[in-house]
């Protein structure tokens, strides 16, 4: 079961803020909106949300990223925060997060 109100606070964070010394304002900016966006979505699928729900919000999220890698800046660092931020929000979920949640990322 999902915890909607875990989820909710999460929502309200800041997921990159790291991020500011060496990303672009744009680019960290885009990036928040798109977890946000992914939480939204499995917030709105409420607490019972399917595991097949949330993979698929979690896909969509990871193409977001796809697109906004334009030319190659998600790094290593970056790369490994995204990886945590979606971890964060399916472990709210009850979901036991991995690999292979991210399977559709270009990098």
């Amino acid at each position: 079961m999902a915890d909607i109100a875990g989820l909710q606070r999460l929502r309200s964070e800041r997921f990159f803020a790291g991020w500011d010394k060496f990303v672009e304002t744009e680019r960290v900016a885009a990036s928040e909106a798109s977890v946000r966006h992914m939480i939204d979505e499995l917030i709105e699928l409420g607490p019972e949300l399917s595991e097949e729900a949330a993979r698929a919000a979690v896909d969509a999220c990871v193409r977001r990223f796809n697109a906004l890698d334009d030319d190659g800046w998600i790094c290593t660092i970056e790369r490994e925060d995204i990886y945590q931020q979606v971890g964060r929000a399916i472990d709210l979920c009850g979901f036991e997060y991995g690999e292979e949640w991210v399977s559709e990322r270009d990098w």
